[in-house]
């Protein structure tokens, strides 16, 4: 059988076991390049046929142009097509299962810091117009919530409770955040904003059922307005170099590294992510400097509190 025939196969099963279409989209992407190089390469169109030494070859060449991180995904994803070949009966098994990943390297996650997400909300705080407003709760939201950027644009008043949210996250799981009672406030004050802006329209417009809209009461269709508004509160308070990825993704870097410091255990910080591994969510302990380390413990170490206990 093709390769291009079983991956057809295979996305329609991940579109059965309701997978997001980002998924499915990147599984055809990333095993459609796969596939044309194994035809140039080796004119192999048939899964049977291909080798495992076929794909280290192909591995081995994506190492000139591409990092670990990108080829080591890559080829889970061909290890994924391949065990659905097997189950399916179009492989007798999969010889690409035990293709080690590449070692990578592990990078420090250098992230806001307290005073520069304090001046990123009050940047946006200072005056009270509507966009005003719906920018400064957005950047509470991702601090006080840690959310990705599609949940934050996918939330609607219906997943906002006094004390918490609950929404489904990626992979259509539920998940529940709890949200400080500072931010239940900031939620309440957005709302009347919010509805006194639309209502006071010189023509009516009808808004969408969504927290966060346009100017025209749409819904966000994408992160790119959710990007800008957190880089433009980056460079209006002038945030350090260091922090390299001046982004949503940050403020949920910032979020875990937080609830880290003050002594949440890492599998509740997983859970809070809505992380599907706990391995996902030990990256951020990277986001701990050595200094950090060492500031945050305060001299206390097992044989202290031992002595201490005794």
């Amino acid at each position: 059988m093709e390769i291009k025939d079983v991956l057809e196969e295979f996305l329609l099963d991940c579109k059965v076991r309701n997978l997001s279409k980002k998924t499915i989209s990147s599984y055809d992407y990333q095993i459609g390049i796969f596939i044309n190089y194994m035809e140039t390469e080796f004119n192999e169109k048939s899964i049977r046929k291909i080798k495992k030494v076929h794909v280290k070859k192909y591995l081995l060449d994506l190492q000139e142009t591409k990092k670990a991180t990108y080829i080591n995904q890559l080829l889970k994803t061909l290890k994924l097509l391949f065990n659905y070949g097997v189950v399916e009966g179009y492989l007798d098994k999969n010889i690409i299962s035990n293709i080690s990943y590449l070692r990578t390297e592990t990078t420090l996650l250098n992230t806001f810091n307290d005073d520069e997400v304090i001046n990123m909300i009050e940047f946006y705080g200072k005056n009270k117009d509507f966009l005003s407003q719906r920018n400064k709760l957005i950047i509470e939201i991702f601090t006080d919530c840690g959310l990705r950027a599609q949940e934050v644009r996918d939330l609607k008043n219906d997943n906002i409770y006094d004390d918490y949210i609950k929404f489904w996250g990626k992979g259509r799981k539920e998940r529940v955040v709890p949200i400080s009672p500072y931010l239940s406030y900031s939620l309440k004050k957005y709302n009347r904003v919010k509805k006194g802006y639309f209502n006071n329209l010189r023509k009516y417009r009808e808004v969408d059922n969504y927290l966060f809209v346009s100017k025209s009461g749409k819904r966000l269709t994408n992160n790119v307005l959710l990007e800008k508004i957190v880089k433009d509160a980056c460079n209006a308070i002038g945030v350090r170099n260091e922090v390299q990825r001046k982004s949503c993704h940050s403020l949920r870097h910032y979020y875990a590294q937080k609830l880290l410091k003050n002594g949440v255990n890492l599998y509740t910080i997983s859970r809070l992510l809505g992380h599907s591994s706990i391995k996902t969510t030990q990256t951020y302990l990277n986001s701990l400097t050595n200094e950090e380390i060492l500031t945050d413990i305060h001299g206390i170490t097992p044989l202290t509190l031992l002595l201490t206990d005794k």
